[in-house]
């Protein structure tokens, strides 16, 4: 829905820059201006000045300057559309607006929503079996009226009488991804299942979500499919009912499940969303972006849970969005866990730690008796951190993390860093993004630095492929990392990196047989043993961590 020129136009001529932005900040006069700390940095000395003769304001800090619209529009985090409409109410101005044939539909479905929303409410309230399951399950009166949980009953006929009453066509049922058809019948999805109706931030009633009220039916949980008006990976669950304690604390807590959600929602951890059931998105987190600087991800604690709460970090982080990871042992996921109370729950979101260091801590705890045990699960670890850090575009913030990883691990920086060049590069290749050129420029020509040991086993490789296939292929590259990076890459199948090094290694003669290879990665295997025992690092205190883990607080605040 577009505004009008003409309110756009009064909202200019009506909204005094120095009018707006005094219900927010505290302006000092200097002379013809008005002068205060900018809200959009940090700083000690005002740089922040406002013009109202010229109705402007402007940061001579950071550079940040507009009119009234744009003030309200940084500050509040929200569209200019929201924005002229918080002005236009403000001073009074009527609002009139354009609208395309997209936003007329997009309104008649909204309108279809919201019908059905009122029709799934009604029949709640007469199903006896949904209210013994949201009671059994703990759910009280108010967070079903907050949440405008429903009912869809088994009996279909129910609801055709309902639409013929609202006068609902069928085609807008079928928009919304609500029932299947079959000649003049059709089939409610949700029929027999409790229903979450999903929200986007405004308010309007995009999709639903079911849930089996006997756990033999399957799927558990059933969400709407993709629609005009609903983009699973766009929105939110909760995210409406969220917004204002969001923009209050500047900080999310993530869940996976509606019943995780509301679970917490009701004993008052107030600022969380859910995932909808599907893997965190890029646009998920450009839009908690708009609201939060921070994020506790608090996924189911099996390990399918601990694997997502690493993919949506590295999504998160990758918008600037730090992330801590809640850690817990005492319930399957956050629905079972608030009831333990809100006192335990706010213990494990305190307890929380910044994800990097959380997996750091990991690698300390991996205990010596079993030494390829140890080998993998270090390898493992080690990789969930550089995959994570990859994602990183910010290079300060990336190079603080490299900064405690080497520390704790005992590598060098450039070690560290060139770890996570390989995972940027394999990923970008991985994705069809990235074409590795290859020029007789020195700084992009491969010129293996590589000791005669790595040279026989990169040749072997090379003129015998099984070999990865037959051993395995972490136990390989870990061992060396000049060794490791170039088998990456062949592992990778990149025939330009295999005809360039077999031009390179041929120019030697090197030959050898596979127990040799396996002798000297064995060797290599020892040695890296004995580094990660003597790393003084591991005897890192408590309150090693927690300081480094204030260093990456304080950075994010600088930003």
């Amino acid at each position: 829905m577009a505004i009008s020129p003409d309110t756009v136009e009064e909202v200019n001529r009506v909204a005094n820059v120095y009018d707006v932005i005094s219900d927010y900040l505290n302006l000092k006069r200097q002379g013809s201006v008005y002068v205060a700390l900018c809200p959009f940095h940090n700083e000690k000395t005002p740089s922040f000045v406002v013009s109202p003769t010229k109705n402007i304001f402007k940061c001579f800090g950071c550079g940040i300057s507009g009119n009234a619209i744009k003030f309200v529009m940084e500050y509040e985090k929200i569209s200019y559309f929201d924005a002229v409409v918080k002005l236009a109410q403000k001073y009074n101005i009527p609002i009139k607006y354009l609208d395309s044939e997209k936003e007329k539909l997009n309104k008649g479905l909204y309108l279809t929503t919201r019908i059905i929303t009122e029709f799934y409410k009604e029949n709640l309230k007469k199903s006896q079996v949904c209210k013994d399951y949201l009671k059994n399950r703990g759910i009280l009166s108010r967070t079903i009226e907050e949440f405008e949980l429903g009912y869809s009953p088994e009996d279909n006929s129910i609801l055709q009488k309902y639409i013929q009453e609202k006068n609902v066509p069928l085609e807008d049922l079928e928009k919304i991804g609500l029932i299947t058809k079959t000649d003049s019948l059709f089939k409610d999805k949700f029929s027999g299942r409790l229903i979450f109706p999903i929200k986007d931030v405004k308010g309007n009633i995009v999709a639903f979500g079911g849930r089996s009220l006997d756990n033999t039916r399957q799927p558990k949980y059933l969400n709407s499919p993709e629609t005009v008006i609903y983009k699973k990976g766009n929105t939110l669950y909760g995210i409406y009912q969220s917004l204002e304690h969001l923009k209050e604390k500047q900080s999310v807590v993530i869940v996976e499940g509606y019943m995780d959600l509301i679970s917490l929602y009701q004993i008052g951890i107030k600022n969380v969303v859910a995932t909808l059931g599907t893997a965190f998105t890029k646009n998920q987190a450009k839009l908690l972006k708009k609201y939060v600087k921070e994020a506790v991800v608090m996924f189911d604690s099996d390990e399918a849970g601990k694997k997502a709460a690493i993919e949506a970090a590295k999504i998160l982080l990758s918008e600037g969005i730090t992330v801590r990871y809640a850690y817990y042992k005492e319930a399957k996921d956050p629905d079972e866990l608030s009831k333990q109370g809100l006192s335990k729950v706010k213990q494990v979101i305190e307890n929380s730690k910044d994800i990097i260091i959380f997996l750091l801590e990991r690698l300390k705890s991996i205990q010596d008796s079993d030494i390829k045990t140890q080998l993998k699960s270090y390898q493992t670890i080690y990789d969930y951190i550089t995959k994570i850090l990859a994602y990183i575009e910010d290079p300060s913030l990336r190079n603080s993390y490299i900064e405690i990883v080497a520390k704790y691990t005992g590598r060098s920086f450039a070690n560290v860093e060139l770890d996570i060049e390989k995972v940027r590069i394999l990923t970008k290749r991985e994705r069809g993004s990235f074409n590795y050129n290859y020029t007789d420029d020195e700084s992009t020509s491969i010129k293996p630095k590589l000791n005669m040991k790595e040279e026989i086993v990169l040749k072997y490789i090379l003129e015998n492929p099984d070999f990865l296939q037959k051993y395995d292929f972490y136990d390989i590259i870990s061992v060396s990392e000049n060794l490791g990076y170039y088998v990456q890459l062949i592992n990778s199948g990149n025939t330009q990196v295999i005809q360039e090094l077999s031009q390179i290694l041929n120019q030697h003669n090197i030959s050898a047989t596979e127990e040799t290879v396996l002798k000297i990665l064995e060797d290599f295997r020892q040695e890296w043993i004995k580094k990660q025992k003597s790393l003084a690092i591991s005897n890192l205190s408590e309150r090693d961590f927690i300081d480094i883990f204030n260093e990456i607080k304080t950075l994010k605040r600088r930003r």
